[in-house]
Parts: C-alpha cells; structure tokens; sequence
C-alpha cells in the first residue's frame, strides 16, 4: 500500500464569514461541540413589515378610523336632528282643488309673521322637497 503526504496548508479566518459546510479532517480530529440553538421567536419577530407594508396598515387604519368617525358624526347627527324639529303645535289640513303651498300658508300665517316663514315650516315639518300638492294630501302645518 502506498500512502501521499500532504503539508497542510493554514486557512486564513476572516471575520464575519461563514466557513463552507465541508471541512477536509485528518486522522485525530475531534468535532467542536455544538453551539446551543438560540429560539426562533426570540431572534426575530414572526413578520417583518418592509416600508411600504408600513405605509399601506398606517393608511388601512386611518381609512378605517375616518370611516367610523364620519358613520358615527352621522349618527349622532339624526338624532340631534329629530330634537331640532318644530316644537309649537300643529293642526291638520287637506289639500282642496287649486290650493296652493303659499295659500295654505298664509291662511294660517298668525298676524305680522312672513308667510315665507311659515311656508319653510310646513315643508320640514311633511319633509317636502318642492311646493308640489296632490289633492286630498294631509299637510301638517303650524296653528296659528
């Protein structure tokens, strides 16, 4: 049997870099033993947002955030709304043949007040968008 000697050649250690996985041994070499492991969840959080991943919550949030404030201003403001009403009493009229917003205002109009007033009262008070009457329509308007 024949048998090759080889010198062995110094590795040069540089800091910072990872030795490669194969390792050439000679006949007494013994293993380092192993370094104990460090736990996963200790070494690094489970999810790394990048930059942009931060951006796009920050704006999911504020988007959601604006969503129940402008919901809730909403909601609160019905029901203000509803205690704003007319409070003075009211009676019931029936719209007749030719009769009109103006007409029907001014007939109730109390003395010296603007019948433009009054009719701004009675359509909040039917929720009416135009002076458009139907005959036979119950109105509710402010007694006078």
């Amino acid at each position: 049997m024949s048998a090759l000697a080889i010198p062995a050649v110094p590795v040069r250690e540089v800091p910072g870099r990872r030795r490669g996985h194969l390792q050439l041994v000679g006949p007494g070499y013994v293993a380092p033993a192993p370094r104990p492991a460090e736990p996963a969840s200790a070494a690094r959080p489970a999810v790394r947002l990048t930059a942009r991943g931060r951006l796009v919550r920050s704006v999911l949030v504020l988007t959601v955030a604006l969503t129940a404030a402008v919901a809730g201003g909403g909601w609160l403001g019905s029901l203000t709304a509803d205690a704003q009403g007319y409070q003075g009493p009211v009676e019931r009229v029936s719209v007749a043949t030719g009769d009109t917003l103006w007409a029907i205002a001014a007939a109730t109009a109390p003395e010296g007040q603007d019948v433009r007033d009054v009719v701004d009262e009675i359509l909040q008070l039917n929720g009416l968008a135009s002076g458009d009457l139907v005959v036979g329509q119950q109105l509710v308007v402010p007694a006078g």
